[in-house]
């Protein structure tokens, strides 16, 4: 059985990555900020999903926090960097941008990227340890493929540098590490909700990615048979960010 860890897993397209490697067999850890919001999808998902509480912001816990998750299944086979968060303001507004506080930027590049890196460190080093030939996959955004204007953008940048420098550095030791690039997608982080049309005018496809498909990508990606993809940002946004 292989045994995963997937960050900011209690909804959204991490919780759809769980699930999928649940059903799948692998034993999943599930990690957010709220242990009755977990402890309440770990029952939903299934015996072989334990809830344990970590908030990415503090990524100077990561090594702990990974060799916990190991500890909890036995092992470490999988790591999904999926936690993240937006901006409170709008990186599309020049007055947003020009009183965008140190604190503002600093939150943003805390979960989006440092979170990412250290996550990696120390998933990494706990692979090499135990001689594991294990699965990265980090959770980027195609806002990482545009022009960038405040934090979440440059987060996500360096968010798939960090992708694509990593997998070729570690592709000889045996470890996969790619991400993956959603366009809108229908979860509450996007302001949308259970019921509402999945229409999307600025989409050439027409419509929101659902987190099922991001979750489908996922596991084609973390499977033995996409090993020689080593590196690689796939982007999933329906032509969205083509111009």
């Amino acid at each position: 059985m292989k045994k995963a860890l997937v960050t900011g897993s209690s909804r959204g397209i991490g919780y759809a990555i769980a699930k999928k490697l649940s059903q799948n067999g692998c034993a999943v850890v599930i990690t957010g900020r709220n242990i009755n919001t977990l402890e309440s999808v770990a029952r939903e998902l299934g015996e072989n999903v334990i809830p344990m509480v970590w908030d990415a912001s503090e990524f100077d816990k990561a090594d702990e926090r990974i060799n916990k998750a190991a500890d909890m299944l036995g092992g470490l086979d999988i790591v999904v960097n999926n936690a993240g968060i937006f901006a409170q303001r709008s990186e599309w507004d020049k007055n947003s941008l020009l009183n965008t506080t140190a604190k503002e930027w600093q939150d943003v590049i805390n979960v989006n990227a440092s979170a990412v890196f250290f996550t990696m460190q120390a998933s990494v080093n706990y692979m090499l340890k135990h001689n594991i030939k294990g699965n990265i996959l980090n959770i980027t955004s195609v806002a990482g493929e545009e022009p960038v204007y405040g934090a979440y953008g440059g987060s996500k940048i360096l968010a798939t540098g960090l992708t694509r420098g990593w997998g070729k550095m570690f592709a000889p030791d045996g470890i996969t590490i790619n991400g993956i690039a959603p366009g809108p997608v229908a979860t509450e982080m996007n302001n949308w909700h259970e019921g509402d049309s999945m229409k999307h005018d600025r989409i050439p496809y027409g419509r929101f990615a659902t987190i099922d498909e991001i979750a489908e990508l996922a596991m084609y990606l973390l499977d033995e048979n996409a090993k020689m993809i080593c590196g690689e940002t796939v982007i999933l946004d329906g032509a969205y960010s083509i111009r």
